[in-house]
């Protein structure tokens, strides 16, 4: 795949599947094609998978204002705040485009030393390598193949 430039007036898609390492002291490397995104900082919290959701300062503030706007008189609402907006974490990358991912988060992810970092638009998402190609590829697979089945996408 080529470089390709983005243009500062689009917002940029995190787009692929990377494989990495999560190194002895938590840290894990984010795909060098992404980092400038992440110069003023990065934001991780709980996926609605069990997955690490990556952030950038805009994509989080659009994210987060998304859920703290949500009517907190619903259930349904106050559990989506407590989860993504309680389990976050403002952090920085480090010189070699690394981030540490906080214990909690590893934790909820069952993250071990093989990662697989995945684009998922307006942010990447962090799995463990051996649940995301034994338990969500497929199920990702066979529910986009639902989709398309069911005419729920366009194209």
């Amino acid at each position: 795949m080529g470089n390709i430039s983005y243009d500062s007036k689009w917002p940029m898609q995190f787009l692929g599947e990377h494989q990495h390492r999560i190194d002895a002291q938590g840290r894990v490397a984010i795909p060098a094609r992404y980092r400038e995104e992440f110069r003023h900082g990065i934001y991780l919290s709980k996926g609605l998978d069990p997955c690490v959701w990556v952030f950038s300062p805009q994509g989080w503030e659009e994210w987060a204002g998304a859920v703290g706007a949500m009517p907190l008189n619903q259930r349904r609402a106050r559990v989506l705040r407590e989860l993504v907006l309680g389990s976050a974490y403002g952090l920085d990358l480090d010189r070699q485009g690394r981030v540490l991912v906080p214990p909690p988060l590893r934790r909820y992810a069952d993250l071990a030393e093989e990662v697989v970092i995945i684009g998922g638009g307006s942010f990447l998402g962090l799995w463990d390598r051996r649940r995301w190609e034994e338990q969500e590829l497929p199920s990702i697979e066979e529910a986009a193949s639902q989709m398309a089945e069911d005419g729920e996408t366009s194209g």
